[in-house]
């Protein structure tokens, strides 16, 4: 079988690779080469869905401080509205 397609496509490191072609000894089967790609390649897709879930929660953290900051100067607009209408009926 030839694992040099998925060594490209999981970006498999020199040692990575050399734990796959080396799991396979005279005492052990195909299945067991198999086995050891699979877990890395599991491995491979966990850390890349963990950094996705890293970097899209920063951009989620970037967007709601800007919503934060949006509604703290709308409050701070409602608030100064309110008292200018006060202080025209305190005038009247």
């Amino acid at each position: 079988m030839d694992f040099q397609k998925l060594f490209d496509e999981y970006n498999f490191s020199e040692a990575e690779k050399e734990l796959a072609i080396n799991s396979k000894t005279a005492n052990t089967s195909e299945m067991n080469r198999s086995r050891v790609i699979s877990e890395l390649i599991l491995n491979k897709r966990i850390e890349k869905a963990t950094y996705d879930i890293i970097n899209s929660n920063k951009k989620l953290a970037i967007s709601n401080e800007k919503y934060s900051k949006g509604l703290l100067w709308l409050t701070g607009g409602l608030v100064f509205v309110g008292l200018v209408q006060i202080i025209i009926n305190i005038i009247k």
